[in-house]
């Protein structure tokens, strides 16, 4: 199986028992489908980075089902630094029509990448529960390195 197809499997899950939680109309009965809209591209950005570990190209799309949006991204991850990566936490800032951020979130690659190497078959998941977004800014957020060492390269956490 695609790892895709078990994200989105676990987003659905996810979905069907956070709607359970809040009284929501019951997941689908078994065998049913969660029934998503086509996916529509989103506009994405990636923002500046320093450092020899860069995304050189983030896109977006989403998929909605009542009130939630299943967002998918495709992302080119380039090492051009000295040491293997072997995973990459990846900040999303979600924005409103507005203009402001409504909500950020970080997903994490598992892959290896070499020194000098690009790796453009990564795809990550989010759930939206405030809509779908407007715009999307990605950036990388930490990056762990083949010998165990972490770099963090986003803000703080707090």
């Amino acid at each position: 199986m695609r790892p895709f197809v078990l994200i989105i499997a676990a987003c659905a899950a996810s979905v069907a028992l956070t709607g359970i939680a809040h009284g929501a109309t019951p997941a689908p009965a078994a065998g049913e489908a969660l029934r998503l809209s086509a996916a529509r591209p989103i506009p994405t950005d990636v923002a500046g980075q320093p450092g020899p570990v860069r995304i050189d190209g983030c896109f977006s799309d989403g998929r909605g089902s009542d009130g939630l949006t299943l967002v998918h991204h495709a992302l080119r991850i380039v090492n051009s630094g000295s040491q293997a990566i072997t995973a990459v936490r990846v900040r999303f800032a979600f924005y409103d029509a507005f203009g402001d951020v409504n909500a950020t979130r970080t997903n994490i690659a598992e892959a290896r990448i070499e020194p000098g190497a690009t790796a453009d078959r990564i795809n990550l998941a989010e759930l939206s529960d405030a809509g779908p977004p407007v715009r999307i800014t990605c950036s990388i957020d930490a990056v762990r390195f083949a010998d165990g060492t972490i770099a963090r390269t986003g803000p703080p956490i707090r």
